[in-house]
């Protein structure tokens, strides 16, 4: 049963999409989820900690100890917020710029080899039917 449910389907794809390009970004030094955090930066500098966890969907133990990692990096640094002593704003740095960059060239060639597969009609009814079901997974009704 497993093998053929619409459900098995997306999640296999979904894990194997990540693996794959978790496997490309290691000449990069990160994982999908730190490009994640440090991409949601170049349009957010200056971030709370708690927008990062809600734009990723991850807790607050998991993205402190990934902010911790790319601050050691020196691909964030971290500011204290002048009006609550308990918060931080954190802000990508120019090492980190670069390497967002190299996992972008990174990104647009994993997406060129997996278009090639399909034509362009197929892309199209791909992308809508997966917003359909990301919409549905976010009404939270499941």
């Amino acid at each position: 049963m497993t093998g053929d449910t619409l459900l098995f389907m997306m999640g296999s794809l979904g894990r194997l999409v990540k693996r794959t390009f978790d496997r490309n970004l290691r000449s990069v030094g990160l994982t999908f989820v730190q490009i994640s955090a440090l991409t949601f930066l170049e349009g957010h500098d200056g971030a709370n900690q708690k927008e990062i966890e809600e734009y990723l969907k991850l807790t607050r133990a998991t993205v402190s100890a990934m902010m911790d990692s790319l601050a050691e990096q020196d691909l964030v640094v971290r500011e204290r917020d002048e009006s609550d002593g308990r918060a931080w704003h954190i802000f990508i740095t120019e090492e980190g710029r670069k390497r967002v960059e190299n996992a972008r060239m990174l990104s647009i060639e994993m997406e060129k080899k997996l278009s090639a597969a399909l034509a362009d009609d197929e892309k199209e009814q791909y992308m809508r039917i997966s917003q359909k079901l990301k919409n549905v997974l976010e009404e939270k009704t499941c």
